[in-house]
């Protein structure tokens, strides 16, 4: 199966406006009780200490990110790689890169804009065998709007490791897969059978392909096109879901044993 690859960014979800504080950073944490694996929220926030003023407001460019905490050091380090695109840097490394490039740009453009930068990473399912991660991202750096986007992220606590998409889906059974998914996709987008795709969407070739960015939920598996991925930006992101009633058979078994999990938590 060939599949569009997406991008991970370091931002998250914008705010519209912040007050500035004198380049601070404020750290808080959420508990959160489970039947699983329990975790903490951390949240961060740093900003400039350079203010950009008008006529009506003033504000500066700020930093932002929120993320789960685990007891558990491995699951830890899975986090910090999704969030930070690697296990080795921290929020609060990542926090002075922004800000400092945000000073440069401050101290030597007439006309400076508030850049911002947030991250939130979520707990989207998590079973005593399987954690999914989404993590909501936005940026603005200037220009005529900013990125954003949702990624999704997975991590096996039965052997410690990222759960890969081969992991749900063998390479050989893909191209049956990529099937059975652009017949859901052409149905959601109101196609024909034979109707081209080049035209309106931005699929290489005009042939239909899966992006990497999926998740696992109690029905179906998710599918997510980020922005300019198949679309123009105005369009935003694009969601595809394909039952696994009509997967089931080219699911792997470690799949289908974490599809039965999430289907026993959702059970009234």
């Amino acid at each position: 199966m060939t599949r569009v690859t997406t991008y991970c960014i370091f931002v998250g979800m914008a705010l519209s406006a912040c007050q500035p504080n004198t380049g601070d950073q404020d750290t808080t944490g959420t508990a959160i009780e489970t039947d699983t694996l329990a975790y903490v929220y951390e949240d961060y926030i740093k900003y400039s200490k350079n203010l950009i003023q008008t006529s009506e407001t003033t504000d500066t460019a700020f930093f932002a990110a929120s993320y789960p905490v685990f007891e558990d050091s491995t699951a830890n380090r899975f986090v910090s790689a999704a969030l930070l695109g690697n296990d080795t840097s921290t929020v609060e490394d990542a926090a002075r890169t922004f800000i400092g490039e945000f000073d440069r740009f401050y101290a030597s453009d007439p006309y400076p804009r508030v850049w911002t930068s947030e991250s939130h990473a979520k707990v989207y399912s998590i079973t005593p065998n399987y954690l999914g991660l989404a993590i909501f991202a936005s940026s603005y750096t200037g220009g005529a709007h900013g990125n954003y986007a949702t990624i999704f992220k997975h991590y096996d606590l039965q052997t410690n490791e990222p759960l890969r998409f081969d992991d749900v889906v063998t390479p050989p059974f893909q191209n049956e897969l990529t099937a059975v998914a652009e017949r859901y996709f052409r149905d959601q987008e109101n196609l024909g059978v034979d109707q081209p795709l080049d035209d309106a969407y931005f699929f290489d070739d005009g042939r239909f392909s899966l992006p990497d960015n999926f998740a696992l939920e109690p029905d179906s598996l998710l599918f997510l096109y980020t922005i300019y991925e198949i679309k123009p930006y105005v369009d935003g992101e694009t969601k595809l879901r394909v039952p696994y009633a009509d997967i089931e058979r080219l699911l792997t078994e470690r799949a289908k044993q974490i599809i039965a999990e999430l289907n026993i938590q959702v059970e009234p």
